[in-house]
């Protein structure tokens, strides 16, 4: 301390002094210091002058990156009681205990420095107090060259202790392309990630270059949170939540995409349209929570089925599409879904279970089957109706003569329920013969649907759609309950009693009171159990 006291003197007549970092104090200076410091120090303890928290932690910032000897890439500036303007100095030395100091002294600052600072590097001062009001933002000041000269506090807690400009950058190409454009004098405004004392996060810049003091002034906004906001909002609108599959709205983009590329290079792209078959009797007999899992392991099973270049889209519900651009065949795109079929096939663990679920799948490609996206996907699930129609875990190509089953498809889809309520069925039934004696020893109840403006519809056309609506419950029972009152009028018109079958459908017999109806049935109408019977179709 003795060789920093001569130090000191010898600084005389500027006033001087040291700076304790860690202790937070002013343990020696100068006569002149003492004069000029009078005031403008807390409490004196034992002949040290405690600084300002504020001060002390952004000496330390700098202070950790400094070497013996460096000095503080700023100045600070300093009023005194009578008015005059210094501009403080720091430079590191050595302290008891191996620790770092700083040995600081005041320059007085003439009226042409504060004014006219274009040469010297005392510019900073000039600025130091417009720093300082600024708490909230986070700006700071280079030179010409990228060189760290001064920052608010904002930015030095966000920031760190940095040397240079591209000390900031996370990428070293995103440096040197700001650096470029610094050398060209240019004013920047833009979006860039950061490297920050929290990591790196984006950020909106502002950099403005001033030639009369070829100084640079960056501002700086974390936009991390708006970013993290904007990325939540596009998943949710643009994804699937139980699948994390792009969504319809994705699948247009895609398309329209794929139409442009297709049309500019004479290529063909097609798509697959999935819809699952009897899904909506595992969501009503397991309830939602198994039909959610038994959706996410379907969709990993078709990603995994389809080609890397390929897309899977969740349209909703049990509905998937799959787009494979630059094909080359429609053979290409029925191999796929032969291989998506035969995988999805297998079974499926789900809730402690093992599950089978199987697809119905149609096709359709541009620009064979369609010119524009809308006509495309109407004409996949077309094909992927007819699928449905002629059975499960079948694909079928798109043909000119499923449009028309489309549109009836719609129409009896609109339909079906008020035919219900309605009673449009009729039962017709085929006699069973023994043959010895040509006897009629029973008959088979056959559904028909009398359409008000279509006419006669064959349970080909009506049952699949029942099946995947869930309407083939009510159907069923309106079938049971009239085939039960048929065998009560035919015993009343005195007709020796036959027995009489119904057909029901898988979807049927899962049915949970299914027994109880039927029983309940039975009593209503007064039928004897022996002569009615239920077979599967």
């Amino acid at each position: 301390m003795t060789d920093l006291s001569k130090l000191l003197q010898a600084k005389m007549p500027l006033a001087a002094w040291i700076i304790d970092v860690e202790q937070s104090s002013v343990p020696c200076c100068n006569e002149a210091a003492e004069a000029l410091l009078i005031g403008s120090l807390k409490d004196i303890k034992l002949g040290q002058r405690a600084i300002p928290s504020g001060l002390r932690e952004r000496l330390s910032l700098h202070l950790a990156s400094l070497d013996i000897g460096e000095s503080l890439p700023f100045k600070w500036p300093f009023t005194s009681k009578d008015g005059v303007e210094y501009q403080v100095r720091g430079s590191v030395i050595a302290l008891e205990d191996a620790r770092k100091g700083l040995f600081v002294e005041a320059h007085p600052v003439s009226h042409y420095d504060a004014v006219s600072v274009v040469q010297d590097d005392s510019i900073i001062v000039h600025h130091a107090g417009l720093l300082a009001q600024f708490r909230s933002l986070s700006f700071a000041i280079f030179d010409q060259y990228g060189q760290y000269l001064e920052a608010s506090e904002h930015f030095i807690a966000h920031f760190g202790v940095i040397q240079h400009v591209r000390d900031l950058f996370a990428v070293s190409g995103a440096a040197n392309s700001f650096i470029r454009r610094l050398a060209h004098q240019e004013n920047l405004f833009q979006e860039i990630r950061l490297a920050t004392q929290n990591g790196i996060r984006w950020h909106k810049i502002e950099v403005s270059y001033h030639p009369s003091t070829n100084m640079i002034y960056l501002l700086t906004h974390d936009i991390q949170e708006e970013r993290d906001h904007e990325v939540a909002l596009y998943r949710l609108n643009n994804y699937d939540g139980l699948t994390n599959l792009p969504n319809r709205n994705l699948l247009y983009h895609q398309l329209e995409s794929a139409l442009i590329n297709a049309r500019k290079r004479h290529r063909q792209f097609g798509l697959l349209y999935l819809d699952l078959d009897g899904f909506k009797v595992i969501n009503d007999n397991f309830g939602h929570r198994v039909g959610d899992e038994l959706i996410q392991r379907v969709a990993e099973r078709i990603k995994d089925s389809i080609p890397s270049g390929a897309c899977l889209y969740r349209l909703g519900g049990d509905e998937f599409v799959v787009v494979l651009e630059n094909t080359n065949s429609i053979a290409e795109l029925e191999s796929i879904a032969e291989s998506i079929m035969q995988n999805a096939s297998n079974t499926y663990p789900v809730a402690k279970m093992e599950m089978m679920i199987t697809a119905s799948i149609g096709i359709a490609s541009y620009p064979q089957h369609a010119d524009n996206v809308d006509h495309l996907l109407k004409n996949a699930d077309a094909a992927m109706y007819r699928a449905k129609s002629m059975g499960h875990n079948m694909c079928f190509v798109y043909q000119n003569s499923m449009a028309e089953n489309i549109d009836a498809y719609l129409t009896l889809g609109g339909g079906l329920r008020k035919a219900i309520e309605e009673e449009q069925f009729i039962l017709h039934y085929q006699p069973k013969i023994r043959l010895p004696d040509e006897t009629v020893v029973g008959a088979e109840a056959l559904i028909r649907w009398i359409h008000p403006e279509l006419g006669m519809i064959s349970p080909d056309q009506f049952i699949p759609l029942a099946e995947e609506s869930g309407l083939i419950l009510p159907l069923g029972e309106w079938v049971i309950r009239r085939a039960c009152r048929q065998l009560q009028e035919w015993r009343k018109a005195g007709y020796p009693d036959i027995k009489l079958s119904v057909n029901l459908s898988s979807r049927q017999f899962m049915q949970a009171d299914l027994v109880d109806m039927v029983e309940r049935v039975l009593e209503e109408t007064g039928v004897d159990s022996k002569y009615f019977e239920l077979e599967a179709h």
